[in-house]
């Protein structure tokens, strides 16, 4: 018949052996866990990194879709002024045209009708005087009236020339200032947007490390109930087998079942 005190001493080591098996096994699938939630979080942050890519490279086609859209209205409006103020331009060259035409009909039949006079009067030679005196001071009307057009579309097209100069320094300067404006803006935008993401990182990072401490505790927590849970039940199995010992029991008694 085997030793009772052997017996118990072989149970109490295998129970050590099984309990520290537990816990290292406990502790690889704890460890396994860990690093599946690791590798879960990392694929979450990278999902979300590419949606935040895909979004503002979206955000930002729109927004280049749209300055074009308005910069080629600009310039449809800007075609449209030049062509009516040209047209304006050209109209009235040819109103001027047509009267200097009607003026120059009437002079013809002015003059016409002074010729037949001529021919019919007796004082021919003094009327061929006077038509030529007409013709002469016609021509000189005329030459002073051409050259006073003359005069009048340079001047027109001298101040037409200067205009368009002061236009396009002008709409090179409001360009030059939508431009600044539009980079400032965009650098604001993206400074905030930095900002207020740095700030939910932040959030988000002190509610990680307080979860992180939560769990800790609860964790150290657990330990320490299983260590008094454990230290417990051994203090009952030593007393135990005192009490037995002490009263002389039977050596073949039934055996006392530990805790897991």
């Amino acid at each position: 018949m085997a030793d009772p005190a052997a017996a118990a001493g072989q149970d109490q080591g295998l129970n050590r052996t099984n309990l520290t098996a537990a816990k290292e096994a406990r502790k690889r699938a704890e460890l396994d866990a860990q690093l599946l939630a690791n590798r879960i979080a990392l694929l979450k942050q990278e999902e979300e990194k590419a949606w935040a890519k895909i979004n503002e490279t979206r955000r930002r086609a729109q927004e280049i879709t749209t300055q074009h859209s308005q910069n080629q209205q600009k310039f449809i409006a800007k075609e449209q002024f030049y062509k009516e103020k040209w047209d304006s331009i050209r109209q009235a060259q040819a109103q001027n045209t047509y009267q200097r035409d009607q003026a120059k009909e009437m002079r013809a039949q002015t003059r016409n009708l002074l010729l037949e006079d001529k021919k019919n009067g007796v004082k021919q030679s003094k009327l061929e005087s006077q038509d030529n005196l007409a013709q002469k001071k016609e021509r000189e009307a005329s030459e002073r009236q051409a050259n006073n057009d003359r005069g009048q579309m340079i001047k027109m097209q001298k101040l037409e020339a200067k205009r368009r100069l002061e236009n396009e320094r002008k709409q090179k300067l409001e360009q030059f200032h939508e431009d600044y404006e539009g980079r400032i803006g965009e650098e604001e935008m993206l400074r905030e947007r930095t900002q207020a993401l740095v700030a939910a990182m932040e959030k988000e990072e002190m509610e990680l490390i307080q979860r992180l401490q939560n769990t800790q505790t609860v964790q150290r927590n657990a330990y320490e109930e299983l260590e008094q849970a454990l230290g417990h039940t051994s203090q009952q199995i030593s007393t135990s087998v005192r009490e037995k010992g002490g009263k002389g029991g039977p050596p073949g008694g039934p055996q006392m079942q530990l805790a897991g």
